[in-house]
């Protein structure tokens, strides 16, 4: 046999029985043992639930900011609902002022009724011109206290009882323009509220 083949081994030995005893544990080491592996499981225990606490607390918030990005899209459309009812408001406020002021002097009215005539065309005049009973009475007052060949003095004025105080409907031979107060405002309403903001 060659040296080359040999295996390095190590003999099997018997333990020594002769050997000390490990103390055995009194009641106290055991119960200090018993207090330490508690502690370290506790410890253990504390570190793995506040991971699962903030692990659940994190996706609950996460939860809680997408709902709160998604609350303001109705926010936002009811108010620029309410910014429209608002100006529509104003828009009727302002008519009914302006229904005031027209339809307390007859010259206002009569001012407010030539400048609507104005509106159509030449050869639309003389218009008929159709108002609210009380408004056909002060146009008509102020008319006759007009000068003579003033044109106005060659409008046919008549009574329109479903019209409301301070509106009027012009008549020529081809066309017809009604100008009602509160229609007139929430036109003007809708178009500011079209206009592009700067």
């Amino acid at each position: 046999m060659s040296d080359a083949t040999v295996v390095d081994f190590e003999s099997w030995q018997a333990p020594d029985l002769t050997q000390p005893k490990e103390k055995a544990l009194d009641a106290a080491a055991i119960a200090a043992l018993r207090q330490s592996a508690y502690d370290e499981g506790f410890a253990q225990g504390v570190k793995d639930g506040e991971a699962q606490g903030l692990a659940l607390t994190q996706d609950r918030a996460d939860q809680f900011l997408a709902l709160l990005q998604g609350i303001d899209q109705p926010l936002v459309a009811m108010d620029a609902h309410l910014a429209r009812e608002v100006a529509h408001l104003a828009a009727l406020v302002g008519a009914e002022l302006a229904r005031c002021e027209i339809t307390a002097d007859s010259e206002v009215l009569y001012r407010h009724v030539q400048r609507i005539s104005e509106a159509l065309p030449a050869l639309q005049h003389p218009p008929k011109i159709f108002l609210h009973p009380q408004d056909r009475l002060m146009v008509a007052e102020h008319i006759a206290a007009l000068p003579d060949g003033h044109p106005a003095k060659d409008w046919a004025l008549h009574d329109e009882p479903s019209l409301g105080r301070g509106d009027c409907r012009l008549q020529g031979r081809d066309s017809q323009l009604t100008a009602e107060l509160t229609v007139m405002a929430k036109d003007i309403v809708t178009k500011a509220l079209k206009a592009p903001t700067e």
